[in-house]
């Protein structure tokens, strides 16, 4: 009897015996998302799981062709096949599966209309797919696929056991539909008009959202099928065994640990949304995560997103929950992850680090934990990568949103938009800030109404420093950065800009200071991050200011907005242990003026007699008062960036139908983050002789993002490598080629 093979290594019915068992734990994990969206949209539980084990059971029935078996035959015996002879076969499924969806309609009822939402997720399930049929244009050139009916005979035999096992009917569906030709079958029904018109009769947002969890679901199966591997939806840590982990931590760090205080146990017992507002060093983060594996109990179980603003607060925050849940169960998801991963791993392959690290998992939000920036979730709404995943992790999810102030309108706009759209399918939500204005508390109350507001009401009350307005620049007031040095006083210097902090760096080359800003290779980057706590005296821009663990005696500072301010104190007596820690808060330069004022609102002039009248001692509450001052008569509702973002994923959905994905983010407004000064990742000319033999996954090691108009002259391409043409020093970073050539170089 012939073997048809799905994988080299699985055949037909081995790889489908696996891919259903993965579901079947798959489904155990989710059911209560799927009862949630049910009665959202109108479908039962059963009805669902129907059209889900149809995806399933019929996925790869279009491997059952004779060029697929034939590429199985040349794998099998390691020789080398021409991909051109293939035929997809996700789209040599669709036929069947879209003959099985109708049917299932007729004797189950509708799911979601009349619209065959299993064979769009069967078709899709490899490459995107769009109106275009740009992933098929092979396919489009070829008459028909050839089957081996035998091997359908033996497909459908399977499909009918595994649907008799779980107590339905399979669908009837007859072989002879391998005479069509699918490449004509889908362009028929998605090119022509027949998808659109079904559509324009439906919910779409329950179109949408119906359709990426069960082709949400058909990827946990088929990955974890694949890869022979057990499914491991949520966390299994108990609250009290992070507890006795955040004891052991406080150990670690020398911190006094006396028990949670009353702002973590409030956040902790909390079920439900909660925003909170605590200074800095309030131990927001174990509250969180107490909060986190509190509500995961009571919702049966899901998935644990924690968001932040940046990269490298990611990566400090991946770094603690893996210390907490283990190896294998957070995952990390940025764009610099996987070379992080090949600094910590002693050398180790690039290869070795993916097969161990599975980076697909990491950037779908499939570990039971994921750590990443907030673009990564709201790419979501673009239809955009991997969307469904992350669309059916996000709605059975636990989701903090760290330092939620840090955005701009445009990105706050599509946050609102994005709370909104999970919550409602049943995720939860915790936003954290140390300054949180109350113009945005009531934005998001808005979008969560049923959160709650917990407040560290304890420390609020407390001073932590001793403020001082200068009627001065930093940069004239150097002396007092050596005297505080000298007398033997961990010290923070923060500047508003890159030049800046170049240009004090050099002036303090004999203190052994330590440079720290966006202007580094990814790889000397890395290496500073690890010295910054050891260091005495440390020169950087505002990276300094988020989720940052490290604590120094004194700081001089640029003036920048009160919410910057007090991020930027935050890193000063973060324990609350010293007596004498102090803030210089001085003039801001005319680039300073130019990064936070470009709408000549005065931002930084109201921030700087703001602090000059509230005095030097003072307590959070004050600072918060003033951030208040400061940005009290803001109303993001009536900002065009808030109002046009609100709208946006709407738009780009609609755009789209629902379900299609986003080959090429067609619309500029399809982005996260608005960004008038772009820059682009390059690689200093200096490196080219020692890049060029390097994967592509070691290169980016050498990557810095420079200004486009910089790089348009001074770039050389060799293939796909872009350099640039730089003065660059490890201890300094990137500087421009000539001085005319000015520049703030923020961040």
């Amino acid at each position: 009897m012939r073997l048809f093979w799905a994988k080299p290594d699985q055949t037909y019915e081995e790889h489908i015996a696996a891919v259903y068992k993965a579901w079947k734990e798959t489904i155990q994990n989710i059911s209560p998302l799927i009862r949630r969206m049910g009665a959202q949209y109108g479908f039962s539980e059963k009805r669902f799981l129907q059209s889900s084990l149809l995806s399933v059971v019929l996925h790869d029935i279009g491997k059952l062709t004779e060029p697929f078996q034939r590429m199985m035959e040349f794998a099998r015996r390691g020789d080398k096949f021409n991909f051109n002879e293939n035929y997809r076969h996700e789209l040599a499924s669709f036929p069947f599966v879209i003959k099985g969806s109708v049917v299932l309609w007729k004797q189950s009822g509708p799911l979601i209309g009349r619209l065959p939402l299993e064979a769009m997720a069967v078709v899709a399930h490899h490459k995107r797919l769009n109106t275009d049929l740009i992933s098929f244009d092979l396919e489009r050139l070829k008459e028909k696929v050839i089957f081996h009916e035998y091997g359908l005979e033996t497909a459908f035999t399977l499909a009918e056991d595994i649907f008799r096992q779980e107590g339905y009917s399979f669908p009837a569906i007859e072989i002879g539909l391998c005479k069509n030709n699918p490449y004509e079958k889908l362009a028929e029904f998605v090119a022509g008009d027949i998808f659109s018109k079904l559509i324009q009769k439906t919910d779409m947002e329950a179109a949408r959202t119906t359709y990426a969890l069960l082709k949400g679901i058909l990827h946990y199966a088929d990955w974890h099928g694949s890869g022979k591997e057990q499914v491991n939806y949520s966390l299994k840590t108990q609250p009290q065994a992070l507890f006795e982990h955040i004891e052991q931590w406080c150990k670690t760090k020398a911190i006094s640990f006396g028990g949670l205080r009353p702002f973590q146990q409030e956040c902790a017992t909390t079920i439900g949304s909660v925003i909170a507002v605590a200074p800095t060093g309030s131990g927001k983060t174990e509250a969180s995560l107490l909060w986190a594996l509190n509500n995961l109990q009571e919702m049966g179980g899901g998935k644990l997103i924690y968001l932040l603003p940046t990269m490298i607060t990611a990566n400090s925050i991946f770094r603690r929950l893996e210390n907490y849940f283990g190896e294998g169960n957070v995952g990390l998801t940025h764009s610099t992850a996987s070379f992080m991963f090949e600094n910590e791993e002693d050398g180790e392959s690039g290869e070795a680090i993916k097969d161990k690290r599975n980076f697909l998992f990491d950037k779908t939000f499939i570990r039971p934990a994921t750590v990443a920036t907030v673009d990564q979730l709201l790419t979501a709404g673009f239809n955009t990568g991997k969307w469904t995943l992350l669309e059916t992790n996000a709605a059975n999810a636990v989701i903090v949103i760290d330092e939620i102030h840090a955005y701009d309108a445009w990105t706050l706009g599509l946050i609102v938009e994005t709370l909104k759209h999970y919550s409602k399918l049943g995720a939860r939500f915790m936003l954290m800030s140390a300054t949180l204005p109350e113009s945005l508390i009531e934005l998001f109350i808005v979008a969560l109404p049923s959160a709650k507001i917990v407040k560290d009401q304890s420390l609020l009350d407390s001073c932590r420093n001793n403020y001082k307005v200068m009627d001065a620049f930093l940069e004239d007031s150097l002396d007092m950065v050596e005297n505080a040095v000298t007398k033997g006083r961990k010290t923070l210097v923060v500047v508003n800009s890159v030049k800046s902090c170049q240009e004090i760096f050099r002036q303090l080359k004999q203190l052994n200071p330590l440079c720290y800003h966006s202007k580094f290779i990814l790889k000397d980057r890395f290496a500073i991050e690890q010295k910054i706590e050891a260091a005495d005296l440390v020169i950087a821009t505002q990276v300094v200011e988020v989720s940052l663990d490290i604590d120094y005696d004194v700081m001089f500072t640029e003036c920048a907005p009160p919410d910057a301010i007090a991020q930027r104190a935050g890193r000063i007596n973060r324990r609350r242990t010293k007596i004498d820690s102090q803030i210089f808060i001085f003039k801001p330069s005319d680039i300073s003026k130019k990064i936070y004022d470009p709408s000549a609102e005065k931002l930084l002039e109201k921030s700087l007699q703001a602090f000059t009248d509230a005095g030097s001692e003072l307590t959070e509450a004050d600072i918060l008062a003033i951030v208040e001052s400061v940005y009290g008569n803001r109303r993001l509702q009536n900002n065009s960036d808030y109002i046009d973002a609100a709208g946006q994923y709407t738009n780009t959905q609609r755009r789209l139908m629902g379900i299609f994905d986003n080959m090429m983010r067609e619309d500029r407004a399809e982005t996260t983050r608005k960004i008038e000064y772009l820059q682009i990742p390059v690689i200093p000319t200096i490196f080219k002789e020692e890049v060029m033999g390097l994967p592509l996954s070691k290169r980016r090691g050498y990557e810095v993002k420079m200004p486009y108009w910089y790089v348009r002259k001074h770039r050389e391409e060799v293939g796909e490598v872009v350099f640039c043409d730089m003065n660059y020093d490890n201890e300094i970073g990137a500087t421009f080629v000539s001085d005319d050539e000015v520049s703030s170089m923020i961040i």
